[in-house]
């Protein structure tokens, strides 16, 4: 078998273990001044929301997949870039959640039947919401959920390290059966993290970006590009 260029596999290979991971403060749920949940209806050619605009605090986005193809939904920043939350692999009938925390600003939401391109993207709009203060119990909660939410990302990043080292050293030497067989449980540590993917600074397109979303320039690496 042909050896590979390690370069297919650049983007793979940037990830450092965490010390720290995004706060997913659960206190301003929809019981203590939130919005509810807000229902999304995707189809092949639309992506209705039940509400374009709702409070500060954690959003609950529930997703309906009325097409014909596998959808993702996104919160994104104002850009129409920056990922705030997404929710992938949602398949013909099927419903699956997004919970993300968002402060007051615009942002847009989007839906992508068949997970190409750029979606059907919309405004949103993110209101000043209700502080809400915690007593002593539930924020000793809080605090021990963040802590071992951020030592389980530091696991799983420590493991995506490791396994794709020995899963690209399989790929490049062109041992096509054993990168095969390493490539899913490799894999499914990024899965795993991905909800916090956007504190990682740009890692999420250079390991997770598909053919159909490139720029003009940009350069293709990480696990699509070598499925």
């Amino acid at each position: 078998m042909r050896p590979r260029p390690l370069g297919l596999l650049a983007g793979a290979l940037l990830l450092v273990p965490l010390a720290a991971c995004t706060d997913n403060d659960p206190s301003a749920s929809s019981e203590e001044g939130g919005a509810g949940t807000i229902s999304v209806v995707s189809t092949a050619d639309a992506c209705d929301l039940s509400a374009t605009e709702a409070p500060s605090g954690n959003l609950v986005f529930s997703v309906e997949n009325q097409g014909d193809e596998v959808t993702e939904f996104y919160l994104l920043g104002d850009d129409g870039v920056r990922i705030v939350g997404e929710v992938e692999n949602v398949g013909p009938g099927l419903t699956r959640e997004l919970v993300v925390k968002a402060a007051p600003g615009d942002y847009k939401t989007a839906c992508k039947p068949g997970m190409t391109g750029d979606g059907i993207q919309a405004d949103f709009t993110v209101t000043e919401g209700d502080e809400v203060v915690l007593g002593e119990d539930e924020q000793a909660l809080v605090d021990t959920a963040t802590s071992q939410y951020a030592l389980y990302v530091e696991n799983e990043v420590e493991a995506l390290v490791e396994e794709t080292k020995a899963f690209a050293a399989s790929y490049v030497a062109g041992d096509d059966d054993d990168a095969r067989d390493a490539y899913a449980p490799t894999r499914v540590h990024w899965e795993r993290i991905e909800p916090v993917a956007e504190s990682f600074g740009d890692l999420d397109p250079r390991l997770d970006l598909r053919e159909a979303d490139l720029e003009d320039g940009q350069t293709w690496t990480g696990w699509h590009r070598i499925e």
